[in-house]
């Protein structure tokens, strides 16, 4: 069973996890763009992985906001 956290550790637990929705953003963007990947279906499927990343850093900030001003 999870242990109920307070506010500054969930904020704390979400901003890591942004951070890392952010660098998997990235880290597939480059990737995409690498030059030694010539098949385009290849290229756009990580460049789709990239912009499912960046919408998950999106809805984590959400999150981060919605404790922050209900908790």
């Amino acid at each position: 069973m999870l242990k109920i956290k307070n506010k500054e550790q969930l904020i704390r637990d979400f901003n890591r996890m942004a951070d890392f929705e952010e660098w998997a953003n990235e880290f597939y963007l480059q990737i995409s763009l690498d030059t030694r990947i010539n098949d385009k279906e290849t290229k756009e499927i990580f460049q789709k992985i990239a912009l499912d990343e960046k919408k998950h850093t999106e809805a984590v900030k959400k999150i981060i906001n919605i404790i922050k001003n209900n908790l």
